[in-house]
């Protein structure tokens, strides 16, 4: 691994404590002021326009990123990739804004969450115009930091200034979104002052290729939402808010920790896309020293966040958020499971073009968790809904460990 691989995997990692770690300091704060109710509302609001977030992303952030990591050094086709990505995401953007008002206009059992989804809609937004595909394609991951870090510190003040009440959820969506669109901003001057980019109008073959080449990843994305960020959407029909609150409480733990595995993915992504179009066998072998080395580590990490469940949910929420222990205990295994999956399905069957395979399986995690997780949120609350989305992940994992044998056993 060279250096600029250290220093990309570095930078990412201080991205995503930006994006995990830096709200973990309001966690404590938010809970015991919004509530498990409204703080339920909070979490299913978020949860629900992560939909649109997929939407906006499609498969851009994978696709756009492989393309640009082959093709790095010519300015004009980068270009024409980069203008094309963004002429499609904000026409989704658009269209899923059309779509959440017709959602809150029709559908009255959403209607509680009304204000909170309406505003939490300047996250998807900004997910939409960050451009990290380009960062990534071109292995600059270093200023995406900076620019992700100094949005977050800029926004993460205003949670303990303005949020002083259960009525004030509206503005945690809407400082959340804000952090979001700032970073986009921050990382747009940075393309500019780099001059990566030059003006290429898109035409109607390259978006047409664009949208192509991410329907595959588009398609795993949505099915991956629908059994693991569906839950708190799920829950809150099933349920109502306060066992939502309860177990967003817990998973925001485990997507905190989750969220440190992805530099390495996400680092080795472009890394490995740029070698395999050269030498396969090569690409293979970073695959392989990918998925022994870091799920070695996760499965250590998982076992931990396990043992000392009740010690994280207590030192960070109170006694308030007990129920949330038994929640943290299940979900720990996901942690590990969804690294196995992420390194032989991204790294491995997206980069050889088993982009279709990869969807099916995932789209069977997403039918199966369907059909077994509101009788088990009938039968044991929010541990049911962590039972369901573990066995669903365990099972997903398992299949691509099957499909990729060629990949992580050595011919």
């Amino acid at each position: 691994m060279n250096k600029n691989m250290v220093k990309n995997i570095l930078s990412l990692f201080m991205i995503q404590g930006a994006g995990y770690i830096l709200p973990l300091v309001t966690l404590p704060y938010l809970v015991r002021v919004l509530g498990p109710s409204e703080y339920g509302v909070l979490g299913f609001s978020l949860a629900f326009v992560q939909y649109f977030t997929l939407l906006v992303q499609y498969g851009f952030d994978l696709s756009a990123t492989n393309k640009i990591a082959i093709h790095k050094e010519n300015k004009t086709l980068v270009s024409q990739v980069f203008w094309g990505v963004l002429f499609c995401k904000t026409i989704l953007v658009v269209l899923g804004a059309l779509l959440l008002a017709a959602i809150i206009a029709f559908v009255p059992s959403v209607h509680q969450y009304a204000t909170v989804m309406i505003v939490s809609y300047t996250s998807v937004i900004g997910a939409a115009y960050v451009p990290s595909w380009l960062f990534q394609g071109k292995e600059k991951m270093g200023w995406m930091a900076i620019s992700n870090i100094v949005a977050k510190i800029i926004t993460l003040p205003l949670i303990f200034l303005w949020v002083n009440s259960p009525a004030d959820t509206w503005l945690v969506a809407l400082i959340t979104g804000a952090g979001f669109i700032l970073g986009a901003i921050f990382s747009f001057y940075m393309i500019y002052r780099e001059k990566w980019i030059e003006w290429s109008l898109p035409d109607y073959a390259q978006i047409k290729e664009l949208i192509s080449d991410g329907r595959y990843i588009f398609l795993s994305n949505i099915a991956g939402s629908v059994y693991v960020n569906s839950i708190p959407v799920f829950l809150g029909f099933a349920a109502g808010p306060v066992i939502v609150g309860y177990y967003v409480a817990a998973d925001k733990i485990r997507m905190a920790i989750q969220g440190l595995m992805g530099p390495v993915t996400q680092v080795f992504y472009p890394r490995i896309s740029a070698v395999m179009a050269t030498d396969r066998e090569r690409g293979l072998s970073m695959i392989r020293k990918l998925l022994y080395g870091q799920n070695g580590l996760v499965l250590v990490i998982s076992l931990l966040l396990m043992v000392f469940a009740h010690e994280i949910i207590t030192v960070f929420y109170g006694e308030t958020y007990l129920a949330s222990v038994s929640i943290l205990m299940i979900l720990a295994p996901m942690v590990f499971f969804i690294s196995v999956s992420t390194v032989l399905g991204v790294q491995g069957m997206l980069i050889i073009n088993m982009k279709k395979e990869f969807s099916q399986i995932l789209w069977f995690g997403a039918v199966l968790n369907t059909l077994v997780i509101f009788p088990l949120i009938w039968l044991a609350g929010a541990d049911g809904a962590a039972i369901s989305v573990l066995m669903t992940e365990a099972i997903v994992a398992l299949l691509i460990v099957y499909k990729t044998k060629s990949i992580w056993r050595r011919s």
